[in-house]
């Protein structure tokens, strides 16, 4: 019985499978790939327009006024770098020259300990100017979602998107509030910041993210910014004229500028030091850069290197280039490759030109109206005559026929104060080619 019993579970042994194996795992996600950016003696010089004849040029020795003489300074990643500085200082200008939207008289630019394309540099970067350019007709989450149209076409779900970042940014209960209409200055900042993180850029670049705000709201735009270059290990250099104790808490380091030059380029606590090197103490009631920025008229410096003596006799470039072996930089022969096409960034811009004429309710029946009129009168230039252009020459209203065209390109050329940049190019350029007809 026991044998009987045996034999019957061999087959069963025989037919059982092994147990599958275990999945391998996932592969970690690679972490996002970080930046320093470094600028080596930055020089830049105001452009002195000399009115005298070439012949009497070698006669007059100006020296050149510098508005940045010698700046030096390093960016990096997971940091907030905040350029300090009365008016004046050259803050703006330096942040410009950062930005490779100008470029300076001397000095290098470099990108992780490489020289830094410029063409390159502006698809991981971006730049937030001082003043916002935000169309007042369209409400906040459409001005995300056309811009994130365009910066990011490929995405499966652009809303869930674009409500995630307000959410991040605390814009969730403004969503479908226009941005005319009820939007205080610390949202609208946020409005300007959160466009700028949409391509979710490697470097930000802010010009005096704060001014205008107050507190508590410059405060909550700080906030967000270390937020962003905690969580995504970011490079932040911004620029700011005096910030409070609860503002420079959230800064890594500082960037003190005088008159153009440096004159100190570390945290705050190094800052102390270097006051008290120079005699001075800082009272209880102020921090180490409140204390600077009061007598920073008495404060030394750092003492720059030779400078060049004009502008023309700096032959250098403001960043260092890629040469290929032509000789002619990278970015003179390589196209430049963008997310979205012209279709579809033509459709893109005809749907929101669209939507602020449809809003613009006295804009779009005025021009309705007149559209209609000069449907009307331009049909009865054409009644009776022949299809040719014989038979509009001699007829007694085609004399009209010019005037009426100019009338109507000239009221289609007056949109342009409801349009943005983008839109306005596109209608000049039709205006100047119906000009030159």
């Amino acid at each position: 019985m026991q044998i009987h019993t045996s034999s019957l579970s061999l087959p069963s042994m025989e037919h059982q499978s092994p147990p599958p194996p275990p999945p391998p795992p996932s592969p970690p996600p690679q972490p996002p790939k970080t930046y320093t950016l470094t600028a080596t003696s930055i020089c830049y010089t105001k452009s002195s327009s000399n009115k005298l004849p070439p012949l009497f040029n070698h006669c007059t020795t100006t020296p050149p006024a510098y508005i940045l003489k010698d700046v030096s300074l390093t960016a990096h990643p997971s940091q907030i770098l905040a350029i300090v500085g009365p008016s004046g200082a050259g803050k703006s200008t330096l942040l410009d020259i950062l930005a490779t939207r100008t470029l300076p008289s001397h000095g290098t630019l470099s990108l992780n300990s490489s020289p830094l394309l410029p063409s390159s540099f502006r698809k991981l970067s971006s730049y937030v100017p001082q003043h916002d350019h935000s169309l007042p007709l369209l409400t906040v989450s459409e001005t995300f979602l056309f811009a994130a149209t365009l910066l990011k076409p490929s995405s499966p779900n652009l809303p869930a998107l674009v409500s995630q970042l307000l959410s991040q940014l605390r814009l969730s209960h403004i969503a479908h509030t226009r941005l005319a209409h009820g939007l205080s200055g610390g949202e609208r900042r946020r409005v300007s910041i959160g466009l700028s993180l949409l391509h979710d850029p490697a470097v930000l670049l802010l010009d005096e993210p704060t001014s205008g705000l107050d507190s508590t709201s410059a405060f909550k735009v700080i906030q967000i910014l270390k937020q962003t270059c905690l969580s995504r290990n970011r490079t932040i250099i911004l620029s700011i004229h005096q910030p409070s104790f609860k503002i420079l808490s959230c800064i890594d380091r500082i960037l003190l500028l005088s008159k153009g030059t440096v004159v100190h380029h570390g945290t705050v606590a190094t800052l102390q030091a270097f006051l008290h090197s120079n005699g001075f103490t800082v009272p209880p009631q102020l921090n180490a850069l409140e204390y600077a920025m009061e007598i920073l008229n008495e404060v030394k410096p750092l003492p720059p290197p030779s400078l060049p003596e004009s502008p023309e006799s700096s032959s250098s470039s403001s960043v260092n280039l890629v040469s290929d072996g032509g000789g002619r930089s990278r970015s003179s022969r390589e196209s430049i490759m963008y997310k979205s096409s012209r279709v579809h960034e033509i459709f893109t811009l005809y749907i929101r030109f669209w939507k602020i004429i449809y809003r613009t309710r006295q804009l779009l029946l005025t021009n309705t109206a007149e559209a209609l009129l000069v449907g009307l009168v331009l049909g009865t230039i054409y009644i009776n005559i022949g299809f040719g252009k014989e038979g509009i020459e001699k007829s007694s209203h085609g004399k009209l026929l010019r005037p009426l065209l100019e009338l109507s390109c000239t009221q289609l050329h007056c949109w342009n104060f409801a349009l943005d940049s983008a839109s306005r190019s596109v209608f000049s350029l039709l205006w100047l080619l119906y000009l030159q007809g």
